[in-house]
């Protein structure tokens, strides 16, 4: 399978809210992906929106974020669609934001995932991310999150 990365522009908005809808994101998220997407791609120098095309289909997609004050990026949103996961989409992505990352000197990248996210959280750790904190009541009263960190 032949994949590339390419940079997000407006046109490619539905496929985001495809691909959410597909992995079950709830509306609320989804609604939130749309919003970011769309506002960071207005700020390149802040941030990083990517998109992974395979078959002349959006397969994936990711959002990283730099921060000056720590000099660290941080992951805002990664997702591939059901029907292309487990092809090395995700790591391409991930690939794509850590180099984002360099070009602005980050030190590092790290993000956030609920803790029940079992699949993502083995993902980042194969990545060489490794667990940084727990943070309780993250995403909803009863749902967690964790950090994952990697420095470079």
């Amino acid at each position: 399978m032949n994949i590339s990365i390419i940079d997000y522009a407006s046109q490619h908005q539905p496929a985001i809210r495809t691909i959410l809808e597909g992995i079950g994101w709830a509306e609320q998220y989804i609604a939130a992906a749309e919003k970011n997407v769309e506002s960071f791609a207005r700020m390149p120098e802040y941030f990083g929106v990517y998109l992974a095309q395979a078959e002349q289909t959006v397969a994936g997609f990711i959002y990283v974020h730099f921060y000056e004050w720590n000099q660290l990026a941080q992951i805002r949103g990664l997702a591939v669609d059901i029907r292309y996961q487990r092809h090395g989409i995700a790591s391409l992505l991930v690939q794509r934001a850590e180099t984002f990352a360099r070009e602005k000197k980050a030190r590092g990248v790290y993000v956030d995932t609920p803790t029940l996210n079992h699949k993502g959280r083995a993902f980042y750790e194969a990545a060489g991310y490794q667990l940084g904190y727990i943070m309780p009541r993250y995403y909803e009263d009863a749902l967690d999150g964790v950090t994952y960190q990697k420095f470079f």
